[in-house]
């Protein structure tokens, strides 16, 4: 496993004053809503560099730890998590995009100067 992922669990859980204890009851409490169970043994395991979370479990750590899972895998973005909400209005405009838009029809440098008005759109709404 990845050690930054433990590192990164245990630097979220600090900031968010979150023991595992208390991630264990909040993924309980999020069970019913995602199918998805988060075990003691899971997290012990995770915080201790054993394992590293499949999808379905990181989103939840994610989320209970209020970061973006792909700080929690280790990779050099903002912490920041995107809210479910902002995550969905965002794939419903890609979709729109997507839509109306063939990449073909597009210079490589349109789809860039396309790509570079997407991210300022995103980035305006927050």
């Amino acid at each position: 496993m990845n050690s930054t992922t433990s590192n990164r669990i245990k630097q979220a859980m600090k900031s968010s004053n979150l023991k595992q204890v208390d991630i264990v009851n909040k993924a309980k409490s999020m069970e019913e809503e995602t199918g998805i169970k988060l075990s003691k043994t899971d997290l012990s395991q995770y915080v201790n560099g054993k394992v590293t979370p499949g999808q379905k479990k990181l989103y939840v750590l994610a989320k209970i730890l209020n970061v973006s899972e792909a700080w929690l895998l280790g990779y050099d973005v903002e912490s920041k998590r995107i809210g479910d909400k902002e995550r969905d209005k965002f794939n419903q405009q890609q979709d729109t995009i997507a839509a109306h838009a063939n990449k073909d029809e597009f210079t490589p440098e349109e789809w860039e100067e396309i790509e570079r008005f997407m991210q300022w759109v995103r980035d305006r709404d927050k």
